[in-house]
């Protein structure tokens, strides 16, 4: 609302000049509603911080006479007894009374009288009264009589008076209606009269220097000196029929220099704005009180109006903007002149002024912060203070951001997996936490180079691979007996054969089969088959070893090999299965489930699988039935780099990442921290990597502030999307990077925060995302145009010099808003991801079985995916 403060009183006022309080004396002329014609002097406290809407009254003291003008001046005695200076009043009978503010007051405390001075010489009502603001002991009043009095009050108790000034000829005045002191020159005073005469005073020579009236007279009600020009007045009149304001300037009196045309009745009131002289506020019978532009003679803006008109109004020098208004509707009120700008000028025919701040806003010198790192500074120029210097400082207040963020982006800058390493390393061995020392290590191997990344895995895990150097041995070693097996079979095939056809047809080799049997003490049994066995030697002959190869243990169930060897001569493989189950002799039902074909042999081995309880058994179970799921849900987490180190040898191209991702949220869920981390690493999600890295963004950890700690993050961050080529975050890694990239642009590192933001794509941006970068864009447009012909003339390079082919970055060579092209088959940046480094075959361990093997056919791969060659199938 425009009105602030306000009191029931039909009075005029005056603001104390150097305190917060108002004096109000009754109006001559107006009664309240209870038609009392009591005069008082009250004085009312200035409270703007009170939310009570009412003035309080202070002091109060009664008056002879009703107040025709009201002023308040500064102390011009010296004395601490007027350190609030004077109220003078120019009351109906001719009579100026004073009054001490501070003993009004205070007089319920001390009981003194505040009227000090009672100063009669006027003759009629005192209409003009004003204390001089350069000698504030100087009072200056006039009155009906046309004799203007100045008044000095060094002793408020003794005043004195200088002869009266009175004007002869074109100066002489008939009733004074108002009098002004100049506000640049201390010994010029202004009177106006209602015979249309205008005086100017020079108090040095005692006599008037300038006078001037109008063509046609008419009354003059008000005068008020412009606040920065010392020869220029303004002059209204209350005449119904010339309600025009006029400004006139002392050099030339023949015409004004302007005129305000608005009211549309007889202006009553006028005051001039003392912090800013384009503006002057008027009230006048018309019911209108409007602040003008003295510089374009426009309206600004426009108190509401009462039901009555005001009479007097000023401008209260402690608060710029602030107005009183006193009306004849018994109300004295308190107005910000700003919130009145609403109640405009409605629908009359006079346009506003344009929007201009005014000069109370103006400060002789300031600074303020700017994007980019930029503080921006202005004082004074010169002592004068006509014109002022700025300055554009760069504002760095972290150091150790600004040094860390610059070495990072160099070690990152050629994008090669060398130096990523290197880099890698360099931060498992500067770290004093020792799970971030296993984080950096994790990163590392995503950086092998192409064919050891899933052995450097193992490795890391804590398991060893067989190298290629045994497994040639070994098959050495396996070709070299297959040869000397070879060789004996060959010499031997005769009595082998003829062997082979007596344990067949047992039935007509009696004698043979007599002479074979072993004795009692012997420790190889007589096979239930009719196979025949050698006695054991010393040195058994190849021969012999087959045989005994073949010989089996003798049963202690002859009925159970009955029904066996029946099963086995009518074909019923399945049979004999089910009957070596049922008599638990699993490895009797495997060999024969073998020869009963690939069916039969499935069934039997999951049934074994299914009925062994030992713990490799399960991997093997999982591995043969192709169900790694199983084995991650199952296997106790304190193995979990074991079932990690399985699901790197074992996972299938697209489970890896969900395979990785379950057994992360397992250990998640149980408490593991570090251990969900290494594995959502593994499986290339950042954004949940990121959600547990940021945890410890919420308070200091270990010491360092929360810059620091963010700086951490992001360089895991950045890292592990080098390694992944990811280009697509959550929510929450966008608000990240957001604020880092505030932070960086905030420290004047403007182009490094572009290059962060570019890794978001353009994509889905949140608004606060592009508007930072589009500021960012607009602050480094500069530089961008002075180096465009370096630009043109060079190669380009990806962002912070990561091969694109690799790690699928933006060019930066593009501007941030660019796209770069999508894959047919992913949303993903073009050229191979960070997986492409491991689909290559990995020696016998592929078996020529990995994805990466396959030339025929290449499914474009997961971003960020680090995915293990298959092994070897087991049947």
């Amino acid at each position: 609302m425009a009105c602030i403060k306000g009191i029931n009183r039909s009075a005029s006022a005056a603001f104390a000049p150097d305190a917060p309080y108002m004096a109000a004396g009754t109006m001559a002329g107006a009664v309240d509603l209870s038609f009392s014609s009591s005069a008082n002097l009250e004085i009312f406290k200035l409270d703007f911080q009170s939310e009570d809407r009412d003035l309080l009254l202070v002091g109060e003291s009664p008056s002879s006479e009703r107040f025709n003008r009201l002023a308040w001046g500064k102390n011009g005695s010296g004395s601490e007894d007027f350190s609030l200076g004077l109220v003078a009043g120019g009351l109906v009978d001719g009579s100026i009374d004073i009054w001490n503010p501070l003993s009004l007051i205070s007089s319920g405390e001390t009981g003194g009288n505040p009227l000090i001075a009672h100063l009669s010489r006027h003759k009629g009502p005192v209409r003009g009264l004003e204390f001089n603001s350069f000698t504030p002991n100087l009072l200056a009043s006039g009155a009906d009589d046309g004799e203007i009095c100045i008044w000095d009050l060094s002793a408020p108790a003794e005043p004195s008076h200088f002869p009266p000034l009175r004007g002869n000829g074109s100066a002489a005045q008939g009733e004074i209606s108002f009098v002004s002191w100049n506000s640049k020159v201390q010994h010029i005073l202004a009177s106006t009269s209602y015979n249309g005469t205008t005086v100017v005073w020079d108090l040095k020579k005692q006599k008037p220097v300038i006078s001037f009236s109008e063509s046609i007279k008419r009354r003059c009600s008000v005068l008020q000196w412009n606040p920065d020009v010392a020869t220029q007045l303004v002059v209204a009149s209350d005449e119904d029929s010339s309600p025009a304001l006029r400004l006139w300037d002392m050099r030339n009196t023949m015409s004004p220099v302007k005129e305000f045309v608005g009211h549309t009745k007889g202006v009553i009131a006028m005051s001039w704005c003392p912090n800013d002289s384009s503006y002057l506020l008027t009230c006048a019978k018309d019911n209108r009180t409007i602040c003008w532009d003295t510089v374009s003679g426009e309206i600004v803006s426009e108190l509401p109006a009462g039901t009555n008109w005001n009479f007097d109004v000023h401008w209260y020098p402690k608060i710029p903007g602030v107005i009183s208004a006193s009306s004849f509707d018994g109300k004295i009120g308190i107005y910000n002149i700003e919130g009145c700008s609403r109640y405009g000028v409605g629908d009359s025919n006079f346009s506003a002024a344009p929007l201009r701040a005014p000069k109370w806003y103006k400060r002789p010198a300031g600074a303020s912060f700017g994007f980019g790192g930029k503080l921006v500074s202005f004082h004074p120029k010169s002592s004068a203070g006509h014109t002022s210097e700025v300055f554009v400082h760069n504002l760095v207040t972290e150091d150790s951001l600004v040094g860390r963020s610059s070495e990072f982006e160099e070690s990152i800058q050629n994008g090669e997996r060398s130096s990523l390493r290197a880099l890698c390393e360099k931060k498992s061995q500067e770290c004093k936490s020792e799970d971030d020392r296993e984080t950096w290590g994790f990163l590392k191997v995503m950086f092998e180079d192409d064919g050891t990344a899933r052995t450097k895995l193992l490795t890391h895990l804590g398991f060893t691979l067989p190298t290629e150097e045994k497994d040639t041995v070994q098959d050495d070693l396996s070709q070299e007996v297959n040869a000397i097996g070879l060789e004996d079979k060959v010499a031997d095939k005769g009595a082998h054969q003829r062997d082979k056809d007596a344990t067949i047809f047992t039935a007509d080799n009696g004698e043979d089969f007599f002479n074979n049997l072993p004795s009692p003490k012997a420790d190889t049994p007589v096979s239930t088959s009719g196979n025949t066995f050698a006695v054991e030697s010393s040195v058994p002959s190849t021969e012999e070893l087959k045989e005994e190869a073949d010989g089996v243990e003798e049963s202690s169930d002859p009925s159970f090999d009955d029904s066996v060897q029946r099963a086995l001569v009518v074909g019923d493989y399945k049979g004999a299965v089910a009957l070596c189950i049922s008599a638990n002799k699993m490895a009797d039902a495997l060999v024969i489930a073998h020869v009963g074909g690939a069916a039969l042999w499935d069934r039997t081995r999951d049934q074994y699988l299914k009925m062994n309880r030992s713990p490799y058994l399960k991997v093997v179970s999982a591995m043969v039935n192709n169900d790694l799921l199983s084995l991650v849900n199952s296997r106790p987490l304190n193995f979990w780099k074991e079932t990690l180190a399985l699901l790197c040898t074992f996972a299938q191209r697209e489970e890896w990442t969900m395979l990785c991702d379950t057994l992360a949220s397992k250990l998640l869920a149980a408490g593991n921290t570090l251990a969900a981390t290494l594995c959502y690493i593994c499986a290339g999600n950042i954004d949940k990597t990121v959600e547990i890295w940021s945890r410890s963004l919420a308070a200091e950890h270990e010491g360092k502030s929360y810059v620091d700690l963010l700086q951490d993050l992001m360089e895991k961050t950045i890292v592990l999307a080098l390694a992944t080529g990811q280009k697509r975050f959550s929510a929450a890694l966008c608000k990240l990077v957001e604020k880092y990239a505030e932070i960086l642009a905030s420290q004047g590192l403007l182009t490094t925060a572009m290059e962060y933001l570019k890794l978001l794509g353009s994509d889905e941006l949140s608004p606060e995302l592009t508007v930072l970068r589009d500021r960012i864009a607009q602050s480094i447009e500069p530089e961008k145009e002075a180096a465009a012909m370096a630009f043109e003339n060079s190669q380009h390079a990806p962002v912070h010099g990561v091969d694109q082919s690799k790690y699928g970055m933006v060019d930066s060579s593009q501007q941030y808003y660019q796209e770069p092209v999508q894959s047919p088959l992913h949303q993903s940046v073009p050229g191979g991801t960070y997986g492409d480094n491991y689909q290559q075959p990995l020696g016998p361990y592929s078996n020529g079985r990995g994805y990466g093997a396959s030339a025929a056919y290449q499914p474009a791969p997961q971003p960020g995916l680090f995915i293990p060659p298959q092994a070897t199938q087991v049947l």
